[in-house]
């Protein structure tokens, strides 16, 4: 068929051509044209696969020649057809920005707001931008104060005062109150942003919404000459230039801490040797270095992949709890560096209401939450974030890291799993190798297209995700309400010995020292003193009682006081007799000539290992429980139990290493005994069988202390807790656990099923808004 096309400028072939159905391949004497309806399905289809213009095209050239079409030319489509590929897609982008700048002036016309109010908060956000920027973060800001063991109390008095310091800092700043989530966010998800967050039915008592962070280093790009410019209307990507400046930002923080903390140790004050917590954190140093040593992530100048040939060695995403993606960046370092998840939550916040609060689900949260803190980072939002660590991850951790950090143990987190990132590089796998060779702009733009895409048949599905969702919840209420009746345990029994049970294996653990000996010395002699003070207390006060001249007032304080210093002194002298005892000296000069016994400082040394290494294998049961427990159970949870045994394993040969230190130790200890060189009444411990060490026997050496009981705790011979040795208490616990879970699962399924339905409601009342006469002549005014 040919059609034949008279073009002028008051008609240009283009339009006539759109009009008829035909996009062009240029805007100006066109010599290819595409129905419309095959640039749509071909756009459809490389959404699915990886775009490949030359296998299409080649493929239509060949159909056509067999078919008696012999298009003319080398190579006739490709290049014509990927023009018109190109700009049918631009066209459809902007369409859609259009109709929803469209929408969205409406809305706002209905909720009585005007555009002078979103230029109002963009220049509100602007200048808080620079004044954080003005503001030099001291190198003391992360510190918290003392801290509490209580694993609920995570506002400190200091985080208070800091909390004090910025509220009088914000007054003399900008402000624009948000009562609700930016638009931007509500079209992201409406379901997690849709709602009415000023009333109180859409709160919650915990998070209001569920983050997660990851990054994917499959999805790099080679460096080559930048292609022209071309930005979607409405990208994830956040610019460059804002991840640069948190970058600056972030390194600024850390120098000047640095250099605060370097300044305080020249001045005289050093840390301690033994394991200690640092301010604000749940956890003891020991145990967040452990962690950081398990994982690639925490060593941010470790490089992942060889960053040569590489202008972007991979993108990091923030996605809301529904596996829908909110914002990404491009990575250009070969690690993966903090400063881009805090590019992400800060984007967040500025979107955000104040009054929001954030549970963030990431890798290493434990380390992130432990910068922030320690550099001052995300400081002004500390106040409403909750860290967690995603569960396929969390295994990798240690088991006292997994106890605060765990979103099956950590309040507020329902049955989110944090996992929703992993879902995102499964589903654009398709394109590592095309956006690896292809235009800087051209992939940035590609993955845009992708993540529309992904998030448009994500909110086709929500109500099969919600279905699927409540199905499981109510499976696992009805599975842990059996087990909670078979343990037969109240639950305030088992809350108590749950807080017990936190309190017990996040404490610091004892490690080992050149001066643990000389410490262990100067504790006997302070406790000494400490005898002699009260001796003086006790006789002053029996003194006044006996007195006949003396003030009836304080006789009567006197017989007050007297019992309580009685007790005090019984206690401190029965704790000087088993420390000297345990020492073998009893008289003051023995115990001056023990500070630098040779035997004392291993003796000690060893104690602090085998300290060490019962709370491992402790901590190493209970981390096998659930694939112990889903190998009775025969439950359908391989994968996942294999993860976990795995994670679990590989730090086997570490606790090994601990168990030959200390038998290294215990030789050394019966050596300086046969030369005589170990205080009286010495005895050595046994050492430990490591081929045997997993086996937990009762009578195994690793639970006697013969040798070791330097702490008057070990020598009272207290039974094991129930958190510990009762199987029905751990398993009410591991129930009553996943219930309260449930519990918040189904409080959060409600309340985003109302914010899901505020947002249709909302949208329907705009679009009619938009399409009727009135709409249109305020949007033809506006």
């Amino acid at each position: 068929e040919s059609v034949r096309l008279w073009a002028s400028d008051c008609r240009p072939a283009a339009v006539q051509l759109i009009s008829s159905g035909l996009f062009p391949c240029a805007p100006v004497y066109p010599s290819l044209a595409v129905d419309i309806r095959m640039l749509d399905f071909v756009t459809r289809l490389f959404l699915r696969i990886s775009p490949n213009h030359t296998a299409w095209c080649g493929t239509v050239d060949d159909f056509l020649r067999c078919q008696g079409y012999k298009l003319e030319g080398k190579d006739p489509l490709r290049h014509r057809f990927g023009n018109s590929l190109q700009w049918f897609n631009s066209l459809q982008a902007s369409c859609d920005a259009f109709v929803t700048d469209l929408l969205n002036r409406t809305g706002h016309a209905l909720r009585g707001e005007t555009e002078e109010d979103e230029r109002e908060q963009e220049r509100c956000r602007v200048t808080i931008e620079e004044a954080r920027d003005e503001d030099s973060p001291a190198g003391d800001s992360g510190c918290a104060g003392e801290f509490d063991l209580e694993y609920t109390e995570r506002n400190t008095d200091e985080a208070r005062s800091r909390k004090r310091k910025r509220s009088d800092k914000e007054e003399t700043r900008p402000s624009y109150a948000r009562s609700r989530p930016s638009e931007y966010l509500r079209r992201r998800c409406p379901t997690c942003f849709g709602g009415e967050f000023d009333t109180e039915k859409d709160r919650l008592s915990w998070s209001d919404v569920i983050v997660c962070l990851d990054a994917c280093f499959t999805q790099r790009h080679n460096t080559q000459p930048r292609d022209p410019t071309r930005q979607h209307p409405d990208s994830f990507f956040i610019p460059q230039s804002e991840v640069e400046a948190v970058e600056a930002r972030v390194e600024k923080a850390r120098s000047q801490a640095a250099h605060a903390t370097k300044k305080t140790k020249t001045s005289g004050e050093q840390d301690t040797e033994d394991d200690h917590l640092e301010d604000g954190m749940l956890l003891s140093k020991a145990v967040l270095d452990s962690c950081g040593n398990s994982f690639k992530a925490t060593h941010e100048f470790l490089a992942k992949v060889i960053p040569k040939g590489c202008d972007v060695t991979a993108v990091m995403a923030l996605l809301c709890r529904h596996d829908r993606p909110l914002w990404v960046v491009n990575m250009s370092t070969p690690g993966e560096r903090q400063h881009y998840a805090i590019t992400l939550l800060e984007k967040l916040f500025e979107h955000l209401p104040r009054f929001m609060h954030v549970g963030v689900l990431y890798d290493i949260g434990c380390h992130l939450e432990r910068s922030c803190l320690k550099w001052g980072l995300l400081e002004e939002h500390m106040d409403n974030l909750v860290f967690a660590i995603s569960v396929f991850h969390v295994f990798g951790h240690q088991w006292a890291c997994q106890v605060i950090y765990h979103p099956r143990k950590c309040e507020g987190f329902g049955l989110s799993d944090g996992e929703g990132a992993e879902r995102l590089w499964h589903g654009i796998q398709h394109l590592i190798a095309y956006t690896r060779i292809t235009g800087y702009h051209l992939r940035i733009y590609t993955l845009d297209t992708q993540f529309h895409f992904l998030n448009g048949e994500n909110l086709l599905k929500m109500g099969t995700w919600v279905q699927r969702k409540y199905k499981s919840l109510c499976a696992k209420r009805a599975e842990n309400e059996k087990e909670l009746a078979e343990s037969g345990k109240p639950l305030s029994l088992l809350r108590e010995q749950w807080r017990l049970q936190v309190q017990t294996q996040t404490r610091p653990l004892p490690s080992q020292s050149k001066n643990k000996g000389k410490m262990v010395v100067e504790e006997c002699m302070r406790l000494r003193r400490s005898q002699k003070a009260l001796d003086k207390r006790v006789k002053l006060l029996q003194d006044i009682i006996a007195n006949p001249n003396a003030i009836d007032y304080e006789v009567a304080s006197a017989e007050v006081d007297l019992p309580r210093v009685l007790e005090d002194y019984k206690k401190t002298t029965e704790k000087l007799r088993r420390k000297e005892n345990a020492l073998g000296a009893t008289e003051k000069k023995q115990i001056h000539h023990l500070a630098k016994s040779p035997y004392v400082n291993k003796a000690m040394n060893a104690r602090a290992l085998k300290t060490r290494l019962c709370e491992r294998v402790r901590s190493r049961k209970f981390e096998l429980d659930r694939v112990e427990r889903s190998c009775r159970k025969q439950r359908s949870e391989k994968q996942l139990n294999e993860h976990t045994e795995d994670s679990v394993r590989r730090r086997d040969p570490g606790i090994q290493q601990l168990a030959l230190k200390y038998n290294k130790l215990v030789r050394e200890m019966k050596d300086l005994i046969v030369l005589k060189r170990a205080p009286k009444n010495a005895i050595a411990p046994a050492p430990i069988d490591v081929s045997e060490l997993f086996k937990l026997d009762i009578a195994d050496e690793l639970w006697q202390d013969i040798g070791l009981n330097y702490d008057e705790i070990d020598v009272e011979q207290k039974p094991p807790p129930p958190w510990l040795a009762d199987e029905s208490v751990r398993q009410g616990i591991r129930a009553m656990l996943e219930l309260d879970r449930c519990e918040e699962e189904e409080e959060r399924l409600a309340v985003e099923r109302r914010a899901m339905q505020s947002w249709l409601k909302e949208e329907w009342d705009v679009a009619k808004c938009a399409i009727n006469d009135t709409g249109v002549q305020y949007l033809l005014e506006s």
